[in-house]
């Protein structure tokens, strides 16, 4: 009995079943394991309810990440209270106890924080969350950092003067939102959320928002900002026990009310009947479909079962929305782009929702995405295409477990905000890919088949809310609510087919070219790297890293650019680089492409600047080979597919048809046609449909050949973990080898010039109480790295000033600031620009203040203040960035192929610790000169 038994265990078939058997027994009897928090998190709960998250980790480091979350957001307003969860929130950065009206900002500034960029916070309808990210080579800001949290959760002021004077600069924020979608929103929101929710968007009611009294916010503030619907996250270069410390020296003394008001749950029911809304409005940019399903409550992922089965899920929308971008990508694309996903609108519960954008006819589109979704109903899952979703899972797991060592603090602050709010596990990465592991393997086709059935039932097709929004131009067949729903009903009877599955080559290369090889090698000891020159002229830098274990980033340039050519090829090269990836590489078409890279974390693209041709891609280690052949695949043999390209035309025309009902749109589209003076060789901002059709495919990939296919004059740069004994042979194999031409390319300057003098723009369009100002000083003058700097740092001080004056004093403005640039190619020039949305009566207050700051500061320089300010930012951002990939890879190409300073650059915070007010004070008389400025502004119609 025991050898007929061996004998057939030896059989190969039921070897393998029993293996089978054997995973998914283990499998089974671990789906009941609970998932508990990652071991390098210390989570605890203060006696006062509060919770808190603690994770030690040095990247970035002498910083931290700081998060108060709170429990509550907008569905917890009473009714005269509308608006007011977001309210509460300025008002917390507004006058605190310990920080009154504007010391908050002023003091975080003062430690390198900027305001909007690093410290920020957002209302939603259930939950708050305030961030703060806190440099810690000064010991004092922790300290600090707690104080302004602990003030936060209870400390604010809520004087009357401050909440009337925040009013202006809230209601500014509402007018930004202002637009078609506003408006058609407010139409579609009742029956898609069928909730509660729909009546409490978090920036509330404008009527409300000028009119509550004082109290009326004092007691949402007092209901719901408690420690037992509170948490903080504090995640950096921290010890443990540092920051437990910090949390219950400043969090044990909160207190809750004596009566606390119940935060009740505001589910969502399901649709009732077939319900269509077909919204028109003269402002939408494009016409689309959202077709949606009726919610269904769910449980956060608590043990490895639920994990399994939100996997399962995953890979069913994954492998629905591989099939759209297919069918977005065929010479004749019956969508622009659609999407399936399980939407969460409100929490705890989801639905599965589509989203239609049509190429041409609504009608074409809905029956198509609608067609995929009746296949997958019928036949299921192919084991091919769930393999590809799976693999494509796994390797972005293996990914981010490869560089676990030396991932970013900001990286873990979503999960611990998840596990909060609605108590999702946050295992940590070595236990989800162990999951990945151990569940991928184990779901068939059958059973990702079987969950999205569940989706998509019959019940479901019977029961559902979809809306349409559009422009007044309407479809031939779908132009109203009858209509609609006619359509969408009979999209449901179409005659399923099943997918066919194509062979797809994993080889990029059928042939490998032909080798060259490394002439000569040097070395640079201050940037610690090495400069390979190539047998056919090509440089490549190399600087081996280990800010990321698993990242290489590589870029290549070369002079070139648009400006080599002429008003006929405008178009053509404006749009060269997604004209050529539409029609592939070599023997793959793009979707080809797409699957054959399927699981290699691998990236290339090409841009085209004004005079420089510009290479960019990533690759993880074990990939780098693959990432080489791709580039070199992609820069020589641009593929040339007329089907494919009119299909891209199709959608160019189809998304560009609208665009400028978008009145912002309209408006830079016409300022800069009026700023170069209507030159044709002016930017192209939106193009004109026969701007599309001017462009041929056939010049296009002649183009694209004679700019990225030829190695003269590329200098190539790679950073990050490189082992260079391995890079070298792949770059006589795959750069060395690149075909050249013998012609040395230049920078051209093709004579495109802003208009001179002192100019005014005015533009009408619109029909909500919005406007914008544009404003910028601009001229030529010798390129200096000092000046460059200084171009900068006067937009930054503008900036500072911007949001003193116009945002916390004449409350004009809720966002805005300046920017300072200078170039070097394609001639010396220099920019300082603004953009401050508004409304048309504070336009010419906004003006007259602008002008103002800069009259100030020609005057007497910036404050001493704000030029420390400015300074520690710059300290603060560059002391991080340097300890990044992305960082290197620009600065290197800024210094040796711009020709950049090397002693400057290692000298750099000398440099910037010497300037001074009057230094500032005569850069800013040169740049604003008084010659050359062009003001925009863009009103509603009158």
């Amino acid at each position: 009995m025991t050898n007929k038994l061996f004998k057939i265990i030896l059989s190969a078939g039921f070897y393998g079943a029993v293996c089978l058997m054997a995973v998914e027994s283990a499998t089974a009897q671990n789906l009941s394991e609970k998932l508990v928090t990652d071991p390098k998190t210390t989570t605890g709960v203060l006696k006062n309810g509060m919770k808190y998250y603690i994770r030690p980790n040095s990247k970035p480091e002498k910083k931290v990440e700081l998060r108060l979350l709170v429990n509550t957001g907008s569905i917890m307003e009473d009714d005269d209270q509308q608006g007011l969860a977001h309210f509460t929130e300025h008002m917390l950065f507004n006058g605190t106890k310990n920080f009154p009206k504007n010391k908050l900002v002023d003091n975080l500034q003062s430690m390198g924080v900027q305001f909007g960029a690093d410290l920020n916070a957002e209302t939603g309808f259930d939950t708050t969350v305030y961030m703060l990210p806190i440099p810690t080579d000064n010991p004092k800001n922790l300290e600090t950092a707690f104080q302004i949290l602990q003030d936060w959760a209870q400390g604010a002021l809520m004087t009357d003067k401050d909440i009337d004077e925040e009013r202006k600069v809230v209601l500014e924020e509402a007018r930004a939102n202002l637009g078609a979608i506003s408006r058609l929103r407010k139409k579609f929101l009742p029956p898609l959320l069928n909730s509660k929710y729909s009546e409490r968007l978090p920036i509330g009611k404008e009527e409300l928002l000028k009119t509550f009294k004082p109290d009326v916010l004092r007691r949402f503030y007092k209901d719901w900002y408690r420690p037992d619907l509170m948490a903080v996250v504090v995640v950096g270069d921290v010890t443990t026990a540092q920051g437990e410390a910090l949390v219950k020296k400043y969090f044990n003394s909160l207190v809750n009310p004596g009566n606390p008001r119940q935060r009740v749950e505001h589910g969502a029911g399901p649709y009732t009947k077939q319900e269509v809304m077909f919204l028109t409005d003269p402002e939408q940019t494009t016409t689309r479909l959202s077709l949606n399903f009726s919610p269904r409550k769910t449980e956060a992922d608590k043990t490895v079962g639920d994990y399994r089965n939100t996997l399962v899920e995953q890979l069913a929308f994954s492998a629905i929305n591989r099939r759209y971008r297919d069918l977005a990508s065929e010479a004749t694309p019956p969508f622009s782009a659609a999407q399936t996903s399980n939407s969460t609108y409100i929490r705890n519960y989801q639905a599965l929702s589509l989203t239609v954008i049509p190429v041409a006819d609504l009608t074409t589109a809905l029956n198509a995405a609608v067609k995929e979704l009746l296949s997958i109903e019928e036949y299921g899952f192919t084991k091919d295409e769930l393999e590809l979703v799976k693999k494509s899972l796994l390797s972005y797991a293996e990914k981010q477990y490869n560089e676990r060592n030396t991932t970013n603090s900001a990286a873990y602050l979503g999960e611990y905000e998840e596990n909060f709010f609605i108590g999702q596990a946050a295992p940590g990465i070595e236990k989800e890919l162990e999951l990945y592991k151990t569940l991928l393997p184990g779901i068939t086709s059958e059973e990702v088949t079987a969950a999205f059935k569940k989706l998509f039932s019959k019940e479901d097709k019977e029961k559902f809310f979809a809306y349409v929004l559009s422009s007044e131009t309407k479809d031939a067949l779908i132009n109203n609510d009858a209509t609609l729903l006619a359509a969408i009903q009979k999209s449901f009877t179409q005659k399923a087919e099943k997918k066919a599955e194509v062979a797809i080559s994993t080889t990029l290369l059928d042939k490998m070219p032909a080798k060259g090889k490394i002439t000569k090698v040097e070395k640079d000891a201050k940037l610690e790297a090495t400069t390979y020159t190539l047998s056919n002229g090509v440089k490549v830098t190399v600087k081996p890293t280990t800010f990321k274990s698993d990242e290489i980033l590589f870029t290549g340039v070369k002079k070139g650019g648009t400006n080599a050519y002429g008003v006929e090829d405008k178009a053509t090269v404006s749009m060269l680089t997604s004209v050529i990836e539409t029609m592939g590489y070599g023997k793959f078409t793009p979707t080809d492409l797409n699957k054959s890279l399927t699981g290699k974390n691998i990236s290339v693209r090409q841009s085209m600047g004004e005079t420089t041709n510009e290479i960019g891609g990533r690759s993880d280690i074990k990939n780098i080979e693959s990432l080489l052949q791709l580039n070199y695949l992609e820069l020589t043999e641009p593929r040339l597919d007329p089907s494919l390209f009119n299909g891209y035309v199709s959608k160019m025309q189809m998304q560009l048809k609208f665009i400028k009902s978008n009145p912002q749109a309209a408006f830079v589209d016409t300022l800069v046609n009026v700023m170069y003076n209507n030159n044709p060789l002016r930017p192209m901002v939106i193009p004109t449909e026969a701007q599309i059709k001017s462009i041929n495919p056939q010049r296009a990939v002649e183009i694209y050949k004679n700019e990225f296919g030829k190695a003269d004059g590329y200098h190539f740069f790679f950073v990050g973990n490189i082992d260079e004994n391995t890079l070298k042979p792949l770059l006589e194999q795959y750069l060395a080898s690149l075909p050249t031409s013998g012609k040395e390319p230049k920078f051209m300057d093709n004579g495109l010039r802003l208009k001179p003098g002192n100019n005014k723009f005015m533009f009408n369009k619109g029909t909500e109480p919005q406007s914008l100002v544009v404003a910028q000083y601009f001229g030529e003058m010798p390129y200096s790295e000092d000046m460059a700097l200084k171009a900068n740092m006067i937009g930054d001080i503008l900036t500072i000033r911007v949001i003193e004056k116009l945002r916390e004093e004449m409350g004009s403005i809720y966002s805005g600031g300046f920017q300072g640039s200078m170039d070097k190619e394609p001639y010396s020039n220099y920019s300082i620009q603004t953009q401050l949305p508004t409304g048309p009566e504070s336009v010419e207050p906004i003006l007259k203040q602008t002008e103002a700051e800069i009259a100030k500061l020609k005057k007497d320089g910036p404050e001493q203040k704000d030029l420390e300010k400015v300074k520690i930012a710059i300290i603060e951002r560059r002391r991080e960035e340097i300890k990044t990939n992305q960082y290197w890879i620009g600065k290197l190409q800024q210094l040796q192929f711009s020709g950049d300073s090397v002693e400057r650059f290692l000298n750099f915070e000398k440099e910037l610790n010497k300037i001074t007010v009057q230094d500032m004070k005569a850069a800013a008389n040169k740049f604003f000169d008084g010659k050359n400025s062009f003001i925009g502004v863009l009103n509603p119609e009158k």
